[in-house]
Protein backbone atom coordinates (compact mmCIF):
# COMPACT_ATOMS: atom_id res chain seq x y z
CA UNK A 1 0.00 0.00 0.00
CA UNK A 2 0.99 3.61 -0.47
CA UNK A 3 3.19 4.68 2.45
CA UNK A 4 2.65 8.39 1.73
CA UNK A 5 0.27 9.02 4.67
CA UNK A 6 3.08 8.21 7.10
CA UNK A 7 5.65 10.69 5.69
CA UNK A 8 6.48 13.53 8.13
CA UNK A 9 4.86 16.83 7.20
CA UNK A 10 8.22 18.59 7.61
CA UNK A 11 9.36 17.00 4.38
CA UNK A 12 6.60 18.82 2.56
CA UNK A 13 7.67 22.04 4.27
CA UNK A 14 11.25 21.45 3.12
CA UNK A 15 10.16 21.06 -0.49
CA UNK A 16 8.17 24.27 -0.25
CA UNK A 17 11.20 26.10 1.18
CA UNK A 18 13.43 24.92 -1.64
CA UNK A 19 10.81 26.05 -4.12
CA UNK A 20 10.76 29.51 -2.53
CA UNK A 21 14.54 29.75 -2.76
CA UNK A 22 14.55 28.83 -6.45
CA UNK A 23 11.90 31.46 -7.11
CA UNK A 24 14.02 34.09 -5.36
CA UNK A 25 17.03 33.28 -7.52
CA UNK A 26 14.89 33.33 -10.60
CA UNK A 27 13.56 36.74 -9.58
CA UNK A 28 17.09 38.11 -9.33
CA UNK A 29 18.04 36.76 -12.76
CA UNK A 30 14.86 38.08 -14.39
CA UNK A 31 14.80 41.52 -12.79
CA UNK A 32 15.30 43.03 -16.23
CA UNK A 33 11.98 41.68 -17.37
CA UNK A 34 10.24 44.68 -15.87
CA UNK A 35 8.46 45.83 -12.77
CA UNK A 36 5.25 44.01 -13.63
CA UNK A 37 6.95 40.65 -13.98
CA UNK A 38 8.94 41.25 -10.81
CA UNK A 39 5.75 42.07 -8.93
CA UNK A 40 4.11 38.87 -10.18
CA UNK A 41 7.07 36.82 -9.13
CA UNK A 42 7.19 38.56 -5.76
CA UNK A 43 3.55 37.63 -5.16
CA UNK A 44 4.30 34.05 -6.17
CA UNK A 45 7.22 33.93 -3.76
CA UNK A 46 5.07 35.32 -0.95
CA UNK A 47 2.41 32.77 -1.70
CA UNK A 48 4.89 29.89 -1.68
CA UNK A 49 6.45 31.18 1.51
CA UNK A 50 3.02 31.24 3.14
CA UNK A 51 2.43 27.64 2.07
CA UNK A 52 5.82 26.64 3.40
CA UNK A 53 5.23 28.36 6.74
CA UNK A 54 1.79 26.80 7.07
CA UNK A 55 3.15 23.36 6.30
CA UNK A 56 5.94 23.82 8.81
CA UNK A 57 3.40 24.77 11.46
CA UNK A 58 1.31 21.61 10.92
CA UNK A 59 1.90 18.96 13.59
CA UNK A 60 3.69 15.84 12.47
CA UNK A 61 1.56 12.73 12.19
CA UNK A 62 2.61 10.44 14.98
CA UNK A 63 4.38 7.33 13.78
CA UNK A 64 2.41 4.28 14.86
CA UNK A 65 4.35 1.13 15.70
CA UNK A 66 1.83 -0.81 17.81
CA UNK A 67 -1.96 -1.03 17.67
CA UNK A 68 -3.66 -2.31 20.81
CA UNK A 69 -6.92 -4.26 20.64
CA UNK A 70 -8.95 -4.75 23.83
CA UNK A 71 -11.16 -7.80 24.20
CA UNK A 72 -12.68 -9.89 26.98
CA UNK A 73 -10.25 -12.76 27.38
CA UNK A 74 -8.74 -15.21 29.81
CA UNK A 75 -5.54 -17.16 30.33
CA UNK A 76 -5.53 -20.95 30.20
CA UNK A 77 -2.25 -22.75 30.89
CA UNK A 78 -0.46 -19.42 30.59
CA UNK A 79 -1.86 -18.72 27.10
CA UNK A 80 -4.22 -15.93 26.13
CA UNK A 81 -7.60 -17.33 25.07
CA UNK A 82 -9.92 -15.37 22.82
CA UNK A 83 -13.41 -16.25 21.65
CA UNK A 84 -15.78 -15.32 18.84
CA UNK A 85 -14.62 -12.99 16.09
CA UNK A 86 -11.46 -12.07 18.02
CA UNK A 87 -10.41 -15.72 18.04
CA UNK A 88 -10.87 -15.93 14.26
CA UNK A 89 -8.93 -12.70 13.72
CA UNK A 90 -5.96 -14.04 15.69
CA UNK A 91 -6.16 -17.50 14.11
CA UNK A 92 -6.08 -16.31 10.52
CA UNK A 93 -2.97 -14.13 10.84
CA UNK A 94 -3.93 -11.76 8.02
CA UNK A 95 -3.92 -8.69 10.28
CA UNK A 96 -0.39 -9.40 11.46
CA UNK A 97 0.91 -9.77 7.91
CA UNK A 98 -0.82 -6.65 6.58
CA UNK A 99 0.31 -4.42 9.42
CA UNK A 100 3.88 -5.71 9.06
CA UNK A 101 3.97 -4.18 5.58
CA UNK A 102 3.73 -0.79 7.30
CA UNK A 103 6.19 -1.58 10.06
CA UNK A 104 3.34 -1.96 12.55
CA UNK A 105 2.39 -4.75 14.94
CA UNK A 106 -0.66 -5.32 17.13
CA UNK A 107 -1.10 -6.49 20.69
CA UNK A 108 -4.06 -7.77 22.67
CA UNK A 109 -5.04 -5.73 25.70
CA UNK A 110 -6.62 -8.39 27.95
CA UNK A 111 -9.81 -7.46 29.77
CA UNK A 112 -11.18 -9.27 32.81
CA UNK A 113 -14.67 -9.51 34.27
CA UNK A 114 -15.49 -5.77 34.38
CA UNK A 115 -15.34 -5.43 30.61
CA UNK A 116 -17.15 -2.13 30.10
CA UNK A 117 -15.43 -0.04 32.77
CA UNK A 118 -11.99 -1.41 31.89
CA UNK A 119 -12.32 -0.72 28.17
CA UNK A 120 -13.78 2.73 28.82
CA UNK A 121 -10.84 3.57 31.05
CA UNK A 122 -8.38 2.27 28.45
CA UNK A 123 -9.99 4.38 25.72
CA UNK A 124 -10.11 7.48 27.93
CA UNK A 125 -6.42 7.14 28.81
CA UNK A 126 -5.50 6.38 25.17
CA UNK A 127 -4.03 2.99 26.00
CA UNK A 128 -5.94 1.24 23.20
CA UNK A 129 -7.03 1.99 19.64
CA UNK A 130 -9.82 -0.62 19.36
CA UNK A 131 -12.06 -2.41 21.83
CA UNK A 132 -14.72 -5.13 21.56
CA UNK A 133 -17.57 -4.76 24.03
CA UNK A 134 -21.22 -3.93 24.64
CA UNK A 135 -23.38 -0.97 23.74
CA UNK A 136 -24.24 0.80 27.02
CA UNK A 137 -20.68 1.37 28.35
CA UNK A 138 -19.72 2.80 24.95
CA UNK A 139 -22.73 5.12 25.03
CA UNK A 140 -21.83 6.24 28.57
CA UNK A 141 -18.22 6.90 27.55
CA UNK A 142 -19.16 9.02 24.55
CA UNK A 143 -21.79 10.95 26.49
CA UNK A 144 -19.42 11.75 29.35
CA UNK A 145 -16.13 12.18 27.48
CA UNK A 146 -17.36 13.85 24.29
CA UNK A 147 -17.54 11.38 21.41
CA UNK A 148 -14.07 9.84 21.68
CA UNK A 149 -14.90 6.47 20.08
CA UNK A 150 -16.98 5.19 17.17
CA UNK A 151 -18.51 1.84 16.33
CA UNK A 152 -16.71 0.45 13.28
CA UNK A 153 -17.91 -3.17 13.21
CA UNK A 154 -21.10 -4.47 14.85
CA UNK A 155 -20.37 -8.14 15.55
CA UNK A 156 -23.33 -9.76 17.33
CA UNK A 157 -26.15 -9.53 19.84
CA UNK A 158 -26.15 -11.28 23.21
CA UNK A 159 -29.07 -12.23 25.42
CA UNK A 160 -29.76 -11.27 29.01
CA UNK A 161 -31.47 -13.46 31.62
CA UNK A 162 -33.50 -13.20 34.79
CA UNK A 163 -32.46 -16.00 37.15
CA UNK A 164 -33.87 -17.10 40.50
CA UNK A 165 -32.64 -19.79 42.95
CA UNK A 166 -33.30 -23.31 41.71
CA UNK A 167 -35.89 -24.00 44.44
CA UNK A 168 -37.68 -20.66 44.11
CA UNK A 169 -41.37 -20.63 43.28
CA UNK A 170 -41.10 -17.22 41.60
CA UNK A 171 -42.06 -17.42 37.93
CA UNK A 172 -42.16 -13.78 36.78
CA UNK A 173 -40.66 -10.36 37.40
CA UNK A 174 -43.94 -9.23 38.95
CA UNK A 175 -43.59 -11.82 41.70
CA UNK A 176 -40.25 -10.33 42.70
CA UNK A 177 -41.76 -7.03 43.86
CA UNK A 178 -40.30 -6.06 47.22
CA UNK A 179 -37.58 -8.70 46.94
CA UNK A 180 -33.80 -8.54 46.48
CA UNK A 181 -32.81 -8.12 42.82
CA UNK A 182 -29.18 -7.95 41.72
CA UNK A 183 -28.11 -5.99 38.63
CA UNK A 184 -24.66 -4.60 37.88
CA UNK A 185 -25.57 -1.05 36.89
CA UNK A 186 -23.94 0.54 33.88
CA UNK A 187 -23.37 -2.80 32.17
CA UNK A 188 -25.05 -3.43 28.79
CA UNK A 189 -27.75 -5.75 30.12
CA UNK A 190 -29.11 -3.07 32.47
CA UNK A 191 -31.08 -1.61 29.55
CA UNK A 192 -32.65 -5.02 28.95
CA UNK A 193 -33.83 -5.14 32.55
CA UNK A 194 -35.19 -1.60 32.37
CA UNK A 195 -37.17 -2.51 29.26
CA UNK A 196 -38.62 -5.53 31.03
CA UNK A 197 -39.59 -3.41 34.02
CA UNK A 198 -41.21 -0.76 31.84
CA UNK A 199 -43.20 -3.38 29.97
CA UNK A 200 -44.68 -4.49 33.31
CA UNK A 201 -45.14 -0.93 34.63
CA UNK A 202 -42.46 -1.51 37.27
CA UNK A 203 -39.34 0.40 38.31
CA UNK A 204 -36.29 -0.03 40.55
CA UNK A 205 -38.37 1.42 43.38
CA UNK A 206 -40.43 -1.78 43.39
CA UNK A 207 -37.41 -3.89 44.41
CA UNK A 208 -34.51 -3.99 46.81
CA UNK A 209 -31.76 -3.40 44.24
CA UNK A 210 -28.28 -4.80 44.82
CA UNK A 211 -25.61 -3.35 42.50
CA UNK A 212 -23.28 -6.38 42.29
CA UNK A 213 -20.89 -7.67 39.62
CA UNK A 214 -22.02 -10.87 37.84
CA UNK A 215 -19.58 -13.22 39.60
CA UNK A 216 -20.40 -12.18 43.17
CA UNK A 217 -24.04 -11.90 42.11
CA UNK A 218 -24.09 -15.54 41.06
CA UNK A 219 -22.53 -16.52 44.39
CA UNK A 220 -25.15 -14.49 46.27
CA UNK A 221 -27.88 -16.23 44.29
CA UNK A 222 -26.50 -19.67 45.11
CA UNK A 223 -26.20 -18.92 48.84
CA UNK A 224 -29.58 -17.24 49.19
CA UNK A 225 -28.20 -13.74 49.60
CA UNK A 226 -30.49 -12.40 46.86
CA UNK A 227 -33.80 -13.46 45.38
CA UNK A 228 -32.99 -12.89 41.71
CA UNK A 229 -30.09 -12.05 39.41
CA UNK A 230 -30.24 -10.26 36.05
CA UNK A 231 -27.17 -11.14 33.99
CA UNK A 232 -25.64 -12.57 30.82
CA UNK A 233 -24.75 -16.20 30.14
CA UNK A 234 -27.03 -17.74 32.75
CA UNK A 235 -27.12 -21.23 31.23
CA UNK A 236 -24.05 -22.19 33.21
CA UNK A 237 -25.83 -21.34 36.47
CA UNK A 238 -28.81 -23.42 35.45
CA UNK A 239 -26.77 -26.45 34.41
CA UNK A 240 -24.79 -26.36 37.66
CA UNK A 241 -28.03 -26.38 39.61
CA UNK A 242 -27.38 -22.92 41.07
CA UNK A 243 -30.43 -21.24 39.59
CA UNK A 244 -33.19 -21.36 37.01
CA UNK A 245 -34.03 -18.96 34.20
CA UNK A 246 -37.53 -17.46 34.32
CA UNK A 247 -37.13 -14.87 31.54
CA UNK A 248 -34.67 -13.92 28.79
CA UNK A 249 -34.34 -11.64 25.77
CA UNK A 250 -34.30 -14.62 23.40
CA UNK A 251 -37.07 -14.13 20.89
CA UNK A 252 -37.16 -10.40 21.62
CA UNK A 253 -36.21 -7.76 19.00
CA UNK A 254 -32.65 -6.38 18.86
CA UNK A 255 -33.58 -3.34 20.96
CA UNK A 256 -33.95 -5.63 23.97
CA UNK A 257 -30.64 -7.40 23.48
CA UNK A 258 -27.04 -6.43 24.15
CA UNK A 259 -25.30 -5.13 21.04
CA UNK A 260 -21.65 -6.19 20.81
CA UNK A 261 -19.23 -4.48 18.46
CA UNK A 262 -15.73 -3.26 17.73
CA UNK A 263 -15.17 0.38 18.65
CA UNK A 264 -12.28 2.51 17.45
CA UNK A 265 -10.69 5.57 19.03
CA UNK A 266 -11.94 8.55 17.02
CA UNK A 267 -8.53 10.23 17.09
CA UNK A 268 -6.88 7.13 15.61
CA UNK A 269 -9.57 6.72 12.94
CA UNK A 270 -9.08 10.31 11.81
CA UNK A 271 -5.29 10.41 11.90
CA UNK A 272 -4.52 6.87 10.69
CA UNK A 273 -7.31 5.93 8.27
CA UNK A 274 -5.17 3.48 6.30
CA UNK A 275 -4.23 1.49 9.38
CA UNK A 276 -7.82 1.68 10.65
CA UNK A 277 -9.01 0.23 7.36
CA UNK A 278 -6.65 -2.73 7.71
CA UNK A 279 -7.98 -3.50 11.19
CA UNK A 280 -11.63 -3.24 10.14
CA UNK A 281 -11.02 -5.40 7.07
CA UNK A 282 -9.39 -8.01 9.32
CA UNK A 283 -12.49 -8.07 11.52
CA UNK A 284 -14.78 -8.50 8.52
CA UNK A 285 -12.63 -11.39 7.29
CA UNK A 286 -12.88 -12.90 10.76
CA UNK A 287 -16.67 -12.47 10.85
CA UNK A 288 -16.89 -14.24 7.51
CA UNK A 289 -14.78 -17.15 8.77
CA UNK A 290 -16.87 -17.55 11.92
CA UNK A 291 -20.13 -17.37 9.95
CA UNK A 292 -19.34 -20.36 7.73
CA UNK A 293 -21.13 -23.56 8.74
CA UNK A 294 -17.96 -25.65 8.46
CA UNK A 295 -16.39 -23.60 11.26
CA UNK A 296 -19.30 -23.80 13.67
CA UNK A 297 -18.00 -26.80 15.60
CA UNK A 298 -14.61 -25.15 16.06
CA UNK A 299 -16.36 -22.11 17.53
CA UNK A 300 -18.20 -24.35 19.97
CA UNK A 301 -14.93 -26.04 20.96
CA UNK A 302 -13.21 -22.69 21.53
CA UNK A 303 -16.08 -21.67 23.79
CA UNK A 304 -15.22 -24.53 26.15
CA UNK A 305 -11.52 -23.76 26.73
CA UNK A 306 -12.23 -21.89 29.98
CA UNK A 307 -14.21 -24.77 31.43
CA UNK A 308 -17.68 -23.87 30.17
CA UNK A 309 -19.60 -27.09 29.35
CA UNK A 310 -20.19 -27.72 25.65
CA UNK A 311 -23.93 -27.91 26.27
CA UNK A 312 -23.87 -24.36 27.64
CA UNK A 313 -21.94 -23.04 24.64
CA UNK A 314 -24.44 -24.65 22.28
CA UNK A 315 -27.40 -23.21 24.18
CA UNK A 316 -25.83 -19.74 24.00
CA UNK A 317 -25.58 -20.06 20.23
CA UNK A 318 -29.07 -21.48 19.71
CA UNK A 319 -31.57 -19.03 18.25
CA UNK A 320 -34.25 -20.19 15.77
CA UNK A 321 -34.87 -16.61 14.65
CA UNK A 322 -31.42 -16.12 13.12
CA UNK A 323 -29.24 -18.33 10.92
CA UNK A 324 -25.66 -19.10 11.91
CA UNK A 325 -24.39 -16.99 9.03
CA UNK A 326 -26.50 -13.95 9.82
CA UNK A 327 -25.81 -14.24 13.53
CA UNK A 328 -22.30 -12.94 12.78
CA UNK A 329 -23.32 -10.24 10.31
CA UNK A 330 -21.14 -7.10 10.62
CA UNK A 331 -23.49 -5.02 8.49
CA UNK A 332 -24.72 -1.61 9.59
CA UNK A 333 -28.28 -2.66 8.84
CA UNK A 334 -31.21 -0.47 9.84
CA UNK A 335 -31.78 -2.47 13.00
CA UNK A 336 -28.26 -1.51 14.20
CA UNK A 337 -29.00 2.21 13.82
CA UNK A 338 -32.39 1.73 15.48
CA UNK A 339 -30.80 -0.26 18.31
CA UNK A 340 -28.38 2.53 19.23
CA UNK A 341 -30.91 5.30 18.71
CA UNK A 342 -33.36 3.62 21.08
CA UNK A 343 -30.65 2.78 23.61
CA UNK A 344 -29.38 6.36 23.72
CA UNK A 345 -32.93 7.62 24.29
CA UNK A 346 -33.49 5.01 26.96
CA UNK A 347 -30.23 5.76 28.77
CA UNK A 348 -31.05 9.47 28.72
CA UNK A 349 -34.61 8.91 29.95
CA UNK A 350 -33.39 6.69 32.81
CA UNK A 351 -30.69 9.24 33.72
CA UNK A 352 -27.89 6.77 33.05
CA UNK A 353 -26.39 9.49 30.86
CA UNK A 354 -26.92 13.24 31.13
CA UNK A 355 -25.97 14.30 27.63
CA UNK A 356 -27.48 12.98 24.42
CA UNK A 357 -25.10 11.58 21.83
CA UNK A 358 -26.25 11.32 18.22
CA UNK A 359 -26.20 7.99 16.43
CA UNK A 360 -24.33 9.65 13.58
CA UNK A 361 -21.57 10.46 16.09
CA UNK A 362 -21.49 6.91 17.44
CA UNK A 363 -21.38 5.01 14.16
CA UNK A 364 -18.64 5.14 11.50
CA UNK A 365 -19.63 2.94 8.53
CA UNK A 366 -17.06 3.98 5.89
CA UNK A 367 -14.37 1.45 6.85
CA UNK A 368 -16.85 -1.41 6.88
CA UNK A 369 -18.30 -0.37 3.53
CA UNK A 370 -14.83 -0.41 1.97
CA UNK A 371 -13.95 -3.75 3.56
CA UNK A 372 -17.11 -5.40 2.19
CA UNK A 373 -16.31 -4.03 -1.24
CA UNK A 374 -12.67 -5.13 -1.17
CA UNK A 375 -13.61 -8.62 0.02
CA UNK A 376 -16.58 -8.88 -2.37
CA UNK A 377 -18.93 -9.60 0.52
CA UNK A 378 -21.56 -6.91 -0.11
CA UNK A 379 -24.28 -9.55 -0.57
CA UNK A 380 -22.97 -12.33 1.65
CA UNK A 381 -25.09 -11.33 4.68
CA UNK A 382 -28.73 -10.30 4.69
CA UNK A 383 -29.58 -6.74 5.70
CA UNK A 384 -33.07 -7.80 6.68
CA UNK A 385 -31.85 -10.44 9.11
CA UNK A 386 -31.91 -9.69 12.82
CA UNK A 387 -32.34 -11.85 15.91
CA UNK A 388 -35.94 -11.91 17.04
CA UNK A 389 -37.29 -11.41 13.51
CA UNK A 390 -38.61 -14.02 11.10
CA UNK A 391 -36.33 -12.63 8.38
CA UNK A 392 -33.23 -13.67 10.28
CA UNK A 393 -33.65 -17.36 9.60
CA UNK A 394 -35.48 -17.29 6.28
CA UNK A 395 -33.74 -14.71 4.10
CA UNK A 396 -31.14 -16.27 1.80
CA UNK A 397 -28.41 -13.88 0.61
CA UNK A 398 -27.91 -13.60 -3.13
CA UNK A 399 -24.25 -14.58 -2.94
CA UNK A 400 -23.24 -17.99 -1.66
CA UNK A 401 -19.62 -17.80 -2.81
CA UNK A 402 -17.29 -18.16 0.17
CA UNK A 403 -14.39 -15.78 0.59
CA UNK A 404 -10.99 -17.33 0.07
CA UNK A 405 -9.02 -16.59 3.21
CA UNK A 406 -5.65 -17.33 1.70
CA UNK A 407 -2.86 -15.22 3.14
Amino acid sequence: MNPAPYLPVKRAAGHAGAFVLSFARLLQRRARCGAASALALTLAVASCATVGDAAAQQPEREKVTVIKLASPSSYVDGKLRLTGVNYALEKEGWLKEELAKHGVTYEWYPIGAATGPQINEAFASKQIQFGSYGDLPAIILNSNAGNITRLVVPTSYEDAFLVVPKDSTVASIEELKGKRLSIHKGRPWELSLLRLLDSKKLSYNDFRIFNIEPGPGASALATGGIDALFTLQAYNLEEKGLGKIIWSTKGQPPDWKVGIGVWGARDFLEKQPELAQIVVTAYVRAAHWVSRDENREEMVKIGTVTGVPESVVRRNYEDPTISWRNRWSPLFAQHVYDHYRVNVDYALDKKIIRKRVGVEDLIEPRFLTQALKDLKLEEYWSREAAPGSSAGASVTPKSETPLTLAR
